[in-house]
């Protein structure tokens, strides 16, 4: 083949719209390439441009699934490998996207977890000393110049009353990534500051702070928590305004990367609320404003939770993974009153799967400084 001299603009501008899972492949072109991709100004663009993606994960397997959105939307389902000495599970296995990385840690792992990034094909395993340790997410300091990336959990113990009973407890442990060493935050009674359920698959991250929906039983609300990295607290972020009775528990997702949204199910039916937050997410609660970004009718699975995002860049949109009404993996696109149905196409009945944004941040080594 005859080699072509290509102006460096052009090559730049085709390089920001190679899919992530296959741009890491172009550094070992030349010298300049390299320089180019590891740039942090190209890196930046490159999400911009880049599609979001959805994870799914079986029993054995992992895939990405990215979404066009063009005026004949498509899909692309490819399998990823993750470099783990455990076998993934969809029933006990979750991942939390956490700006730059994907947390990845199971019930089974006890003290195990794995940070990883597919793009790169970079793991990092993490280990915590305790016995029964739970993680639950992985944040940073939003205060502190640089991310100095932290991760979290519980041990659970046993601790005698009067000598006959005994009482539940939970210690939270936080870690910083760079030095792997732990220490005790608090010890709180079972039942309290409950993340996520246990797991990760109702979690979100943003501004480096976790946040999950919860019920409380005491005044039958649906709820906001949040961990706060720069203050190690846990707090109410704020309480949602829909009951048990009528609506399945609200789900959260990232919206525009600075605010949160939330898809709220009407109990027994089809008909789906989406809220996000008016402002940027910030210290200042008392402020908060929620607005409604659609409504939609979507038949899924009963018992089943969807993953999604919306944008609004061009016009209002909503991009839905979810079980459809037989148990099938598929991916619906709402805008206005149309709607369009993509099955994923496998055989497979029982997964999992999240929302996440590919990228191509190196996952920081344990001896780096943050």
């Amino acid at each position: 083949m005859a080699c072509m001299n290509i102006p460096g603009e052009l090559v730049e501008d085709i390089l920001y719209r190679v899919p992530s899972p296959s741009i890491s492949r172009f550094k070992t072109v030349s010298k300049e390439w390299n320089t180019l991709l590891n740039d942090k100004a190209f890196i930046k663009k490159h999400l911009t441009l880049i599609r979001p993606q959805f994870l799914l994960w079986t029993n054995s397997k992992v895939y990405s699934v990215g979404v066009s959105l063009n005026d004949d939307p498509k899909i692309e389902l490819r399998e990823l490998l993750l470099d783990i000495p455990d076998v993934i599970d969809h029933r006990t296995t979750n991942f939390l996207p956490c700006n730059d990385l994907l947390f990845c840690a199971s019930w089974w792992w006890n003290n195990k977890a794995a940070v990883w990034n597919p793009s790169l094909r970079q793991t990092r395993l993490i280990k915590s000393g305790e016995e029964h340790f739970r993680f639950g997410g992985i944040g940073y300091d939003n205060g502190r110049h640089g991310k100095g990336y932290h991760i979290f959990g519980h041990s659970h113990s046993r601790q005698s009353v009067n000598g006959n009973t005994s009482k539940f407890n939970k210690r939270f442990s936080i870690s910083k990534f760079e030095s792997n060493a732990w220490k005790c935050i608090n010890d709180v009674s079972d039942g309290e500051n409950s993340i996520g359920g246990d797991s990760l698959d109702n979690n979100v991250s943003l501004n480096g702070n976790l946040y999950w929906t919860t019920y409380s039983y005491e005044t039958d609300e649906y709820l906001i928590r949040s961990f706060d990295f720069s203050k190690e607290i846990f707090k109410i972020f704020c309480v949602l305004p829909w009951k048990k009775d009528s609506s399945d528990i609200p789900i959260l997702s990232v919206f525009r990367g600075d605010r949160l949204s939330v898809l709220n199910k009407s109990k027994g039916t089809n008909n789906m609320e989406i809220w996000v937050t008016k402002n940027k997410i910030n210290e200042d609660v008392k402020n908060l404003v929620w607005k409604m970004f659609m409504t939609v009718s979507i038949p899924i699975y009963k018992g089943s939770n969807p993953s999604y995002f919306i944008n609004d860049i061009y016009e209002k949109r909503l991009v839905m993974f979810c079980s459809d009404e037989n148990g099938k993996a598929c991916v619906y696109i709402a805008k206005g009153h149309a709607r369009k149905k993509i099955q994923i196409g496998f055989d497979v009945s029982e997964f999992s799967h999240c929302f996440y944004d590919p990228n191509l941040f190196p996952i920081p080594s344990e001896s780096s400084d943050q």
